[in-house]
């Protein structure tokens, strides 16, 4: 006699038991038809239930004739169809029926259920594939599944477990994409393997922790996906973005070609002058004239750079190319009813290894150009390494300088009236231990460019001040000359710097001469006016150095308080052979003279040309012909020679 448990309306448990008038002294069973998953279905039973106290057989224990442990579960398998299980009216088992005992069912040696048919209001319970089965069926599958000892069952955990693990080893090992969408396909087709397997075998598996982890990983990377499809996208012109340049060069393996940058000039004036709506129009305009000489060119926007791959490898063919283009963008562009004139640059950089990196090196050049002076910039050809060691610029100029790597030389200046040393001028040098002596050009660039100039001219004053606080100490009482950056006299902090370091060293300031480079990169006179003029305030001199070259030399010269000029090295080099340099000398000495200032001739390097600048009218000349520049120590030594002595002696 089967006895059940069920769940009331509130959720408690009870347990039926039928009559004792009825069931006699029959041996009873229980099934249990209260755990259930959300669906109602049944996956797991017991041996044995509690009741009052005491442990009672399962009905599926029962049917499979098999005995368990009092508090142990075995999983149900539903792998055969209930169609295959016989129903018979009840009548045709007891003979009832007429036409049933002409022909009478055998069920000798089989076991035999009595029970509700699902017809019965409340006796329902759903099983996998029919949702209206006998609540019988349940106990009977459990039978079943005991008899043919298919109780096997891999929880969600591991599956969860194992799905994730090789998902794991796919990502790890499989670097490329498509050997990463190969592995996704073999993740994909082992879930149905698993199903058919286990079906197989008899282990019920358990899959809805792993698919549900799986599809939000696939929901997951489909996003990420879309979002880099987006973002790979400029929204105002449709074209793709730079990034995807570098996508496409890195997918194809580039290794060969240019990769060309063009940057729009004054493009963030023409968009706040411009609708919104023809924003994007502007952009897409220019780019049919990229492709006025290749109509299915693949260009590449972003901001005020356009991109694209060419696939030649002669640099000079690309420029030639790209100075056509730049004629082709000489007319206006039609934009919203309005005529746009179009400025166009563009920077090339030869692809020889990374193209991250080279695309990187073309947008540095792109903004290194401009319409007038450099309107086509090749980027220069280095290593990963040397890039790294630019970029980390800052770093190794602070490390440089307390190490003592970088320092300062004297190159003496000569004084043609007495025959005598005037003064020296400090240079900078840097030696690196891994790289040897680096350009000073490149490194002082580099330092304006990381903003660091401040930090290094400091430096270099407060090297040169102490050398000359200590030359004047031995009694070489002589000037010493530092270069100053144009780009510092922007801002009054240089005056502060001056000054502090005149305060440290007590050198005397009236020996002190300020060189300023590439006064052409001075953007506001006025400003520097004032600046100069406060350094003047401290007692030092100002110098212009290589005056005669660049187009705002004379307009600095007359607005700006200078106490001394240099002559650029161009004209001082072709002194003896070049009439039009030595009147180029004579007029800047003649100038000089007039306005009361010293003027230096710099990068002499033949001394018999000495006489020629006597002739001229320059003061003091500087370069070779006397001396290389010296370090401090050899410096002090060399005070002690004299002009009349070989030149050869001295360099």
């Amino acid at each position: 006699m089967v006895d059940r448990i069920v769940e009331e309306a509130g959720g408690e448990q009870i347990y039926k038991r039928t009559s004792p008038n009825i069931a006699g002294s029959v041996g009873r069973v229980v099934s249990d038809q209260t755990h259930r998953n959300w669906y109602g279905l049944a996956w797991e039973l017991r041996y044995y239930y509690e009741v009052d106290g005491k442990p009672m057989r399962s009905f599926g224990s029962a049917i499979g004739g098999v005995k368990g442990k009092p508090n142990a579960k075995f999983a149900v398998d539903y792998g055969f169809g209930h169609n295959r299980l016989p129903i018979l009216p009840f009548e045709a088992v007891s003979g009832a029926d007429p036409q049933s005992a002409r022909d009478p069912l055998e069920v000798t040696g089989k076991t035999v259920v009595l029970g509700h048919s699902s017809q019965v209001a409340g006796s329902k319970q759903p099983i996998p594939r029919n949702i209206n089965a006998p609540s019988s069926y349940v106990d009977i599958y459990a039978g079943e599944s005991l008899k043919a000892g298919n109780t096997g069952y891999i929880r969600g955990g591991a599956t969860l477990g194992f799905f994730s693990l090789a998902l794991l080893v796919a990502l790890l090992l499989s670097t490329r994409r498509k050997r990463r969408w190969t592995a996704y396909a073999a993740i994909a087709f082992m879930v149905p393997a698993l199903l058919l397997a286990s079906a197989k075998i008899g282990i019920r598996i358990e899959l809805s922790y792993a698919l549900g982890f799986l599809g939000a990983y696939a929901a997951f990377r489909w996003r990420a996906r879309w979002k880099r499809r987006v973002e790979m996208v400029n929204s105002e012109t449709g074209l793709p973005k730079l990034r995807a340049l570098e996508s496409r060069l890195i997918r194809d393996k580039t290794g060969s070609g240019h990769v060309v940058i063009a940057k729009i000039q004054n493009y963030e004036r023409v968009l706040k002058t411009l609708r919104s709506d023809d924003k994007g129009s502007y952009v897409l305009k220019l780019v049919d004239r990229l492709r006025a000489a290749d109509p299915d060119l693949a260009v590449y926007s972003d901001g005020h750079h356009l991109g694209w791959h060419v696939a030649s490898d002669d640099t000079n063919a690309v420029t030639d190319h790209l100075e056509g283009l730049r004629a082709i963008f000489a007319a206006p562009v039609q934009v919203g009813g309005f005529s746009v004139d179009v400025g166009i640059t563009f920077g090339v950089a030869a692809i020889d290894d990374d193209p991250t990196v080279r695309l990187a090196a073309a947008i540095a050049a792109a903004e290194e150009t401009s319409e007038a002076h450099n309107p086509i910039a090749v980027a220069e050809t280095g290593s990963q390494s040397d890039l790294l060691w630019d970029i980390s610029l800052r770093a190794r100029i602070d490390e440089a300088m307390e190490a003592g790597e970088i320092y300062c030389v004297y190159q003496p200046k000569i004084d043609l009236a007495s025959k005598s040393i005037a003064g020296v001028e400090a240079l900078v040098r840097w030696h690196d231990p891994a790289r040897g002596f680096i350009s000073p050009q490149h490194f002082i660039q580099q330092c304006e460019k990381a903003g660091r100039m401040e930090h290094l001219t400091r430096y270099v004053l407060q090297s040169a001040c102490s050398a000359g606080q200590l030359l004047h100490f031995r009694g070489r009482v002589i000037s010493m000359a530092v270069n100053i950056s144009a780009t510092l006299l922007g801002d009054m902090r240089i005056a502060g710097i001056v000054r502090n370091v005149l305060q440290a060293t007590r050198f005397d300031p009236s020996y002190l001469t300020l060189e300023i480079t590439e006064t052409a990169r001075i953007s506001d006179h006025t400003v520097a006016a004032s600046i100069l003029e406060e350094l003047r305030s401290l007692g030092v001199k100002i110098s212009m150095d290589d005056f005669g070259v660049g187009a705002a030399s004379f307009e600095a010269f007359y607005e700006l308080p200078f106490d001394e000029l240099k002559i650029d090295r161009l004209f001082v080099a072709n002194m003896a052979k070049d009439p039009k340099a030595r009147a180029i000398v004579s007029s800047i000495a003649a100038m000089g003279r007039e306005a009361r200032i010293t003027v230096v001739a710099e990068g002499l390097e033949n001394p018999q040309d000495i006489v020629l600048f006597e002739e001229a009218g320059c003061q003091q000349v500087q370069g070779f012909a006397f001396s290389r520049p010296l370090s401090l120590s050899d410096l002090l030594e060399y005070q002690d020679f004299t002009l009349n002595r070989p030149a050869a002696n001295m360099v």
